[in-house]
């Protein structure tokens, strides 16, 4: 039998996938590679619509752009014998990773960090919806995609029992790379379950959540199962949340709390930060229309920039009971938004409010509305200065295009549809 021709997943960061990539022969992903990717890959949508933006567009020909793979991110796929995978960035003439990359604005992140003597850590929890390809679908949701399990139950022993071979080989998989998987359970919903990894060096935690979604889906694929992290496809129900945590090192020690165990100066900045830049950053957090649709206070989903300790009603849970694991849970980003999106949403407040030494304001003082739908959010984004300064023009410019090109493909279809609502409300009785 002929050797099996080694094959590496290269994978690059998109704004909306988390991540995109192809297959290529190993050999020619080592050493000084000629590797290439094609810049239009920051300006597709899910669904492949193309946005033009001032530096990939149909007038410059949607270049290529040299892309060259992160060693320290290779790993094997021991479930896809002779392929491995690396994370690659594409990079200028002078080979330094393209300014449109979120990965690439994260690591200018925590650079700024490093420079205070700071290393952000964080640990991503994502709630997803697992549908079977066979039985009937609830009214609203696309044929194909009936809910896994036959209950509903929040933390259902039965749900775990029913997930379980699923949850295992996931939780094994990810084990084999390096990907620490703290838990896998029942949410509350149809087909709805959460997953827990480990925190991590940001940048570390980013790649592990990416590769985490995509290779659960590949493993309900295999399964004849499709996992989704739409943020809300059922109107009645929760929706799908995508929480971070986040806390301080110095020096390998967490200093988000000080030595009383209360929030530490450094802390204190940091969440300041969060809540202040919440506004300017929910475009990262909740980056398509229906994201805003998960919104929902009487559901856990705030709608304010408010804070409290332990309080999952508030956009920012600080949770003290160990200072060896002080941190903040960011609860406002949903399980639609990209991982390196949202960590560098999250670190760009924080460090603005540590650069600036921002006050936290009380916990039950008056907090500010934030946006409520795309529209809102896109003004905020792009009226902020100071995001701009920190995640640098060339990204922001491009992420902001992407977005107004997803509102207006659906703005679009609101004007060239006629709704059920309307059929209802008017073929009948005018």
């Amino acid at each position: 039998m002929a050797d099996t021709v080694a094959m590496t997943q290269l994978e690059v960061a998109d704004y909306d996938l988390g991540l995109r990539g192809k297959l290529v022969r190993s050999e020619k992903t080592h050493g000084d590679t000629s590797l290439a990717f094609c810049t239009i890959v920051y300006g597709l949508s899910l669904t492949d619509d193309v946005t033009d933006t001032p530096f990939s567009s149909a007038a410059n020909g949607y270049p290529d752009a040299l892309l060259i793979p992160d060693e320290s991110t290779r790993i094997p796929l021991p479930w896809r014998p002779g392929t491995d995978a690396v994370i690659a960035e594409l990079v200028d003439a002078d080979r330094r990773p393209l300014d449109l990359s979120p990965r690439a604005v994260l690591h200018t992140l925590t650079d700024r960090y490093d420079a205070l003597g700071l290393a952000p850590v964080l640990g991503y929890e994502y709630e997803m919806w697992i549908f079977a390809a066979d039985g009937a679908a609830p009214a609203g949701v696309l044929s194909g995609h009936a809910p896994h399990g036959r209950t509903e139950n929040a933390y259902s022993l039965t749900r775990c029992a029913e997930i379980n071979g699923l949850a295992t080989e996931f939780v094994n998989r990810m084990d084999q790379i390096g990907i620490e998987v703290e838990m896998f359970h029942a949410e509350l919903g149809p087909g709805f379950f959460e997953f827990t990894l480990a925190p991590a060096p940001a940048v570390q935690a980013a790649d592990n959540a990416v590769r985490a979604r995509q290779y659960l889906r590949d493993l309900c694929a295999e399964r004849g199962l499709h996992a989704s992290f739409m943020a809300k496809p059922f109107a009645a129900k929760s929706g799908a949340g995508g929480h971070v945590h986040s806390s301080l090192n110095r020096d390998g020690a967490n200093v988000f709390a000080d030595h009383t165990g209360a929030l530490s100066a450094d802390g204190s900045h940091y969440l300041a930060g969060l809540l202040e830049a919440m506004a300017d950053t929910v475009l990262m957090l909740n980056p398509n229309v229906n994201s805003y649709k998960r919104i929902d206070p009487a559901m856990f989903t705030p709608g304010t920039a408010t804070w409290g300790y332990d309080d999952r009603g508030a956009a920012a849970r600080v949770i003290l009971t160990d200072r060896r694991s002080a941190r903040v849970e960011h609860r406002r980003p949903g399980a639609d938004a990209n991982p390196y999106i949202v960590a560098a949403a999250l670190l760009a407040g924080g460090l603005h409010g540590l650069l600036e030494k921002l006050p936290l304001p009380d916990a039950d003082a008056d907090a500010s509305e934030l946006p409520g739908d795309l529209s809102t959010a896109l003004a905020q984004f792009e009226s902020s200065i100071w995001l701009a300064d920190l995640l640098g023009k060339p990204f922001c410019t491009s992420f902001a295009a992407t977005r107004r090109g997803e509102l207006q493909r659906y703005e679009q279809w609101l004007r060239n549809t006629i709704t059920d609502w309307e059929l209802h409300r008017h073929l009948e009785h005018q």
